[in-house]
């Protein structure tokens, strides 16, 4: 056996399903592609770029959505569970990606699979089946229009309510195009942001579902049942993962509100005078009934939750998580659980990103407080800022395309076009703003302005870094510590590792668990490399598509607006003096900010027959 057929062995191999066609064919992985992106992220933005071209409508057949596994997921390495999700997005026109954590990439490994391609589009509602080798498209006439759990109740039961099955699916936000749609997995994990679900929904593919009855293969078993042990032990004892057990993600709230830099009522202010009320203890106090994990994560940083309305009703769902409480709480001034809780249900339900929805609605609220929108526009509501109840009802008019929600649901930069105020709008490429306001964390001005996927947090978080430095109001180094966050973040992203644990679990392990798993040789060097090679394929798929330095920006409220108060009180960003510094970082032009010639050939991505 070759080495290569070895390797493929250990990874399996990529499933394609043309659905405009009704066909279905297996692959091998091309391993060149792997060597020089490594899997997940990496691979996935390898197919979308050989494949989906800058023509291509992000809802037309020929988009794709390209899911692609790490090489360590579903192996017994903690919280080795992220699938990756490439995707050209409908809601910025250009490059995206999200990544899901729970079990359903694991479940598709153990169906004997890295990667599956949707491509074409149905001419009716399919979902698609995955029983190990037994794959086939079915009808879902009945399950169009569903929400979420109950499309994930009814599949269940029609396919014999194995709970070992995994669904990922639309709800009827995706069904309608909703451009900040997800793809839901597990109920209560979300490939989010950018628009994925309304990908799916316009390829008419309601769900898929996967059965996987073997095991992920491994080159070198007693190093990696041995690496699994000592670093989950590790994990164990450490402060920040007790922390982030206890509270989930809600335990960043206080520190991000009391060091002035929490989204506030749209990004007007910097700190939630009633943060306190949303902060992890008090969160884990008020609503708080469990915990739950992703595949083979010891963190279990997942709070099931729940809550009895004042009317009688109950509300239980996973988290909120703290994103979701910054940007539909703190961003449109509201404090209340019962208000919050019910707010995401809506998103959950009906399956759009939280995030997006929240820089809508806080949109909405200030248009509404300065006149630009009335009462007539509103169909009745008060859509001012703290207000609970016209917070949950704007958010069912947008999951359902009624009234001011159908402007909505095309999303924060659209929105603002049709209202006359797109200097409101907090956002970078079409993607809202993120929690983290970036006049009070300087690095994080470039996440949001360089990310390929619109502002995303997670492309390069910094905030913690910054906060333990004090250097959070500085510019000094925050191109260089942007360009090294971005690959760590690359290379857990492509791994499939989950980067909650990427303290413990650091590049010079993770390069030795590649090297267990799969038998290819691979430093940190050589991992940072492949990092590095992607973020630049990502850059150069959208200089395609005619992004540049010019579209490397920020609101204007960020970058001219001082803070008016508290602990940030006075900054702004000087994003040009940033994006010198970290385009020299990169070898990028400053001129257009694309990458240069000399970088291009380093990386082995001038020829396009080599990338």
């Amino acid at each position: 056996m070759s080495d290569d057929d070895r390797i493929r062995a250990f990874l399996g191999d990529v499933l394609r399903v043309n659905l405009s066609k009704g066909n279905i064919s297996r692959e091998e992985l091309p391993m060149e592609a792997v060597r020089r992106f490594i899997g997940g992220r990496g691979l996935g933005a390898w197919y979308l770029y050989n494949e989906v071209g800058p023509e291509a409508d992000p809802l037309g057949p020929a988009n794709r959505l390209i899911f692609m596994n790490g090489p360590l997921v579903g192996t017994p390495l903690p919280a080795c569970n992220k699938i990756n999700l490439c995707f050209k997005s409908p809601l910025t026109s250009g490059y995206s990606y999200s990544l899901c954590g729970g079990h359903w990439g694991p479940e598709l490994r153990f169906s004997g699979r890295t990667g599956l391609i949707i491509e074409g589009a149905s001419r009716e509602p399919v979902y698609l089946w995955i029983d190990d080798d037994e794959i086939e498209l079915r009808p879902a006439d009945r399950l169009w229009g569903r929400t979420v759990p109950e499309t994930e109740e009814l599949l269940r039961a029609e396919l014999g309510g194995d709970e070992l099955v995994q669904i990922a699916c639309i709800g009827p936000a995706g069904e309608m195009l909703n451009r900040m749609a997800c793809i839901t997995a597990g109920r209560f994990r979300e490939f989010g942001r950018g628009g994925c679900g309304a990908v799916m929904g316009s390829k008419r593919l309601k769900a898929i579902a996967v059965r996987g009855t073997g095991t992920v293969r491994f080159d070198d078993v007693a190093g990696v049942m041995g690496l699994a042990e000592r670093l989950t032990a590790d994990l164990l004892i450490q402060p920040k993962t007790i922390e982030r057990r206890n509270y989930g993600t809600a335990e960043f709230l206080k520190g991000i509100n009391d060091n002035g830099f929490l989204c506030t009522r749209n990004f007007s202010g910097t700190h939630f005078e009633e943060g306190h009320l949303l902060e992890g203890p008090r969160m884990r106090e008020a609503i708080v009934v469990g915990d739950s994990s992703c595949f083979a994560c010891p963190v279990a940083c997942g709070k099931r939750s729940y809550v009895k309305t004042r009317d009688g009703r109950r509300m239980l769902l996973e988290g909120p998580e703290f994103e979701t409480i910054a940007l539909l709480g703190s961003n449109c001034g509201v404090s209340d659980w019962e208000s919050l809780v019910e707010a995401t249900l809506v998103c959950d339900e009906y399956g759009f990103d939280t995030m997006n929805a929240g820089a809508c609605v806080s949109l909405a609220m200030e248009c509404f407080e300065k006149g630009i929108i009335t009462i007539r526009d509103t169909g009745g509501m008060e859509l001012r800022f703290g207000n609970g109840a016209a917070l949950v009802s704007l958010l069912r008019m947008m999951a359902e395309r009624r009234g001011i929600g159908d402007i909505l649901a095309e999303g924060v930069r659209c929105a603002s076009e049709r209202f006359g105020a797109p200097e409101l709008a907090m956002h970078s490429r079409g993607q809202a703003l993120p929690a983290y306001d970036p006049r009070g964390c300087k690095s994080m001005a470039l996440a949001y302005a360089t990310s390929p996927k619109g502002a995303h947090h997670m492309f390069s978080p910094t905030m913690g870094h910054e906060i333990a430095a004090g250097t959070r109001l500085s510019y000094e180094g925050k191109g260089a510590l942007h360009m090294e966050n971005q690959m760590e973040m690359c290379a857990v992203d492509s791994l499939g590792i989950c980067s909650t644990v990427r303290g413990s679990f650091n590049i010079s392990e993770q390069a030795r668990a590649f090297g267990l798993v799969t038998g290819m040789k691979l430093d940190v060097e050589g991992l940072k490399l492949a990092a590095e090679r992607t973020i630049n394929l990502e850059r150069i798929y959208n200089a395609r598509l005619g992004f540049s330095r010019k579209d490397d920006t920020l609101p204007k409220r960020i970058l001219c607006e001082p803070v008016p108060s508290g602990p940030s009180a006075g900054e702004t960003v000087d994003l040009d003096r940033l994006l010198d510094e970290y385009y020299s970082q990169m070898g990028w032009n400053l001129e257009d900010g694309l990458p240069t010639r000399e970088r291009l050939l380093t990386l082995g991505l001038l020829d396009p027959d080599a990338v």
